[in-house]
């Protein structure tokens, strides 16, 4: 009798705890909150606004092409799964992650969204945070990487004030007092708090030195056949560089092939624009990027035709760096197209 109610509290015990885990579980599962528009159709505040605890209070389309709903959550590190690590030197606050989401269509790239943080116990402590966004980027060999939206004075592009005024994005400044916040963001999506860094990563210590050199062979390329783009890349410095990103954009030529002694290489979409990651290139070494197209017959209008082809390259100190302007190349160089001669019989014929 004493072993069958032991059995009995064991299976009781075993119920309640599940219960426990799966109520705990759609806790943490935050289902997704609606925004609704504020004081204009552009300014969307909480349909249920809690001031006394952390979260998103506004946000403000910079021009609103067609309004649809907009929701908010906090999603936790969770979200984190498939995302780079935080930039060099940033740490997460108190797992402060969210994601927004809107169907509204909008044609301006300066969005903002206003954070609440009134768990924020101190102003030293107030001071030290940044909102982060998750960001699409090609050049990535995540597919993303993050980017440093915090609302300041000292980082504002003018063009800005074309959409909203400049009282209002001055009110809209870090704020201990109110414990408010703000992110200045092209789209959406996922954004976290973090404290920055206590000083600049990435300036200490020598910087990888890449150089570029490009090729076009056969120069000239007869119309219609295919042309070869040798890309050459050496670090001069000393220290390695780390994540070296290369995008080719073809214009009026036709993809065929792109490969490389390292890394890979990628056809994005069907706009001819080739992507290489290059992984890691020590100081001293190079890396060779071999790109085939074919020149379009059609498009040639003219006996010499040049074609300009655009060249991208970022590189960093370490991976979780953020591309700075050390660590960016542009480059173009020319591919000659002619025409075609005809033989002469063919002329005479006409």
């Amino acid at each position: 009798m004493l072993i069958l109610q032991i059995l009995q509290f064991r299976s009781f015990l075993m119920i309640a705890l599940l219960l426990f885990a799966t109520a705990a579980s759609s806790c943490a599962q935050e289902k997704p909150k609606r925004m609704i528009p504020g004081p204009s159709v552009k300014e969307l505040v909480p349909e249920s606004p809690n001031e006394k605890e952390d979260g998103i209070s506004q946000i403000i389309f910079a021009q609103l092409f067609k309004p649809a709903p907009t929701e908010y959550k906090h999603v936790g590190t969770g979200a984190l799964k498939n995302a780079p690590p935080l930039p060099t030197g940033y740490t997460l606050y108190k797992d402060r992650i969210y994601e927004v989401k809107t169907q509204a269509i909008i044609t301006s790239a300066f969005n903002i969204t206003v954070f609440n943080l009134p768990s924020a116990e101190n102003e030293q402590e107030f001071k030290k945070l940044d909102i982060l966004h998750l960001k699409y980027d090609l050049m990535s060999p995540a597919g993303k990487s993050w980017e440093d939206v915090t609302l300041f004075t000292e980082n504002t592009d003018e063009r800005i004030f074309h959409y909203i005024p400049k009282t209002k994005y001055d009110s809209l400044q870090p704020d201990f007092k109110s414990r408010r916040i703000a992110g200045i963001s092209d789209e959406f999506g996922i954004f976290a708090v973090a404290f920055a860094p206590e000083s600049e990563p990435g300036r200490a210590g020598p910087f990888p030195k890449v150089t570029l050199k490009a090729t076009s062979s056969p120069e000239p390329v007869q119309a219609g056949e295919e042309v070869t783009h040798t890309l050459t890349f050496t670090n001069e410095g000393n220290s390695a560089a780390a994540e070296v990103n290369v995008k080719e954009v073809l214009i009026q030529l036709e993809y065929v092939s792109a490969t490389s002694n390292q890394g890979i290489c990628q056809q994005k979409g069907a706009n001819n624009i080739i992507v290489c990651h290059l992984g890691v290139l020590p100081g001293g070494t190079s890396a060779t990027i071999t790109i085939v197209a074919r020149s379009r017959a059609e498009l040639i209008r003219e006996d010499t035709m040049p074609i300009v082809t655009d060249i991208e390259v970022v590189f960093k100190q370490t991976s979780t760096d953020f591309v700075d302007e050390r660590g960016q190349m542009f480059s173009q160089f020319t591919t000659t197209v002619v025409k075609k001669k005809e033989p002469r019989n063919n002329r005479l014929n006409k």
